[in-house]
């Protein structure tokens, strides 16, 4: 790494949009004997959106709070590594810290059931970031895996007119096109794709057509690029490195700008007894998902771990970004979207 990158790198406010899972430990390094926090710390990440409640397996609302108790004991435990992120001030006291900042996020609201009441509730125990659907219909709206995409229903309407009264950030990764393109448009505030790439370089139905990044640019929103293997891959089967990866960032800025591309990396995989059972479970949900790519593989070489998180910086300063276009990406851009939506 280059004195120059390790400078930007280490300036920098780095936000991954899409983090999933304090449980699964990372094996410990000579340089790193921690199993997790310190991992990431050092990486150089500042916070991340923490998909405590997710919907591949859709919880109850019972399910939903008691999740967001056991969760919240991280902040008991470690005090001086983390530190909850309620507003984006948070995010910059915890850069001047040294401490992981973790913002409290939902994939898929299918554990508000039908009581709109429920996003209050989670609002208040911290959730600040909601993705509208999972990869399926909801009561909602549909994911991106319906072969029939019917759009955002009244329901969803009133999730986002709740979600924009209260301050908290909509994310539409996994979003039916359809569904993704009417809540951008019903919503008074910035949206977000946390976690997905580029649908002209890669057919993945988890991808992004222009027209849904178009719109989440047109309302000040950001496009968190994913650097899955089965996302970015351009042919299939052959594993993609980082600068592929950065072909995605790439097309997003020369769509849309460079205010409107961030990252989110969807959680790094380690080869484990714990992430091959995490693994093996979503995959009974999903068996295709990960294309045949190995859990080391699961994303791109040269980004596939915490302790690369420099390696892109690097990647995007030798593409030719300025640093201060460099440290938007990073997570100016998050950051900016965050102060926008937060009250």
């Amino acid at each position: 790494m280059t004195d120059r990158s390790r400078r930007v790198h280490d300036d920098s406010i780095i936000i991954d949009g899409a983090f999933t899972n304090f449980s699964v430990p990372i094996p410990p390094t000579e340089s790193v004997p921690d199993m997790m926090l310190d991992h990431i710390i050092d990486g150089g990440v500042t916070a991340v959106c923490h998909s405590l409640i997710a919907d591949p397996f859709p919880m109850s609302a019972e399910e939903a709070l008691m999740t967001l108790y056991d969760e919240s004991i991280v902040f008991d435990a470690f005090p001086d590594k983390t530190v909850q992120i309620l507003t984006a001030q948070d995010i910059e006291d915890a850069k001047t810290a040294g401490k992981l900042g973790i913002i409290f996020a939902t994939q898929g609201m299918a554990s508000i059931g039908t009581n709109m009441r429920y996003i209050w509730v989670y609002h208040k125990l911290g959730v600040r970031v909601m993705q509208l659907t999972y990869n399926e219909r909801s009561a909602l709206g549909c994911g991106c895996k319906e072969p029939v995409d019917t759009g955002l229903t009244r329901f969803g309407e009133q999730a986002v007119e709740q979600m924009n009264a209260l301050g908290i950030v909509l994310d539409l990764s996994h979003c039916g096109v359809r569904t993704s393109l009417e809540a951008i448009a019903h919503s008074q505030a910035p949206a977000i794709f946390s976690h997905a790439s580029v649908r002209a370089l890669n057919g993945h139905t988890r991808n992004l057509t222009d027209d849904q990044i178009r719109a989440v640019a047109e309302k000040g929103g950001v496009v968190g690029l994913c650097p899955h293997s089965i996302f970015v891959e351009k042919t299939r089967g052959q594993r993609p490195t980082v600068n592929e990866f950065v072909d995605h960032i790439d097309y997003v800025v020369n769509l849309v700008g460079i205010d409107h591309a961030g990252i989110g990396s969807d959680n790094f995989y380690y080869d484990t007894y714990y992430t091959r059972l995490t693994r093996a479970s979503f995959e009974r949900t999903y068996p295709s998902f990960f294309g045949g790519y190995k859990p080391e593989e699961k994303h791109a070489i040269g980004f596939s771990k915490w302790a690369e998180w420099p390696n892109l910086t690097q990647a995007l300063l030798a593409r030719g970004y300025s640093e201060a276009h460099t440290q938007k990406i990073l997570g100016g851009n998050f950051l900016r979207v965050f102060r926008e939506v937060w009250k």
